[in-house]
């Protein structure tokens, strides 16, 4: 398991990095047993999936679980 400064410091990369690409609503990061889940809420099922792909290639990334909401 990811020790808890790990985990933080690993979602703050995934959610600058995020962040920089797509305007995410409420963003959110946590992490258990290596599993990466996204929240929050997006424009687009374009942006949805862009937060994904983004989040994917953070360095440390194992798995990613999207709950990420399109608006509508």
């Amino acid at each position: 398991m990811i020790a808890d400064s790990t985990s933080d410091n690993l979602c703050r990369r995934i959610e600058a990095s995020v962040q920089r690409v797509v305007e995410v609503h409420d963003f959110s990061c946590s992490i258990d047993d290596g599993t990466v889940t996204l929240r929050g809420q997006v424009e687009s099922r374009d942006d949805a999936m862009m937060c994904i792909v983004v989040a994917r290639s953070v360095p440390g990334v194992e798995s990613i679980v999207s709950d990420i909401k399109v608006l509508v």
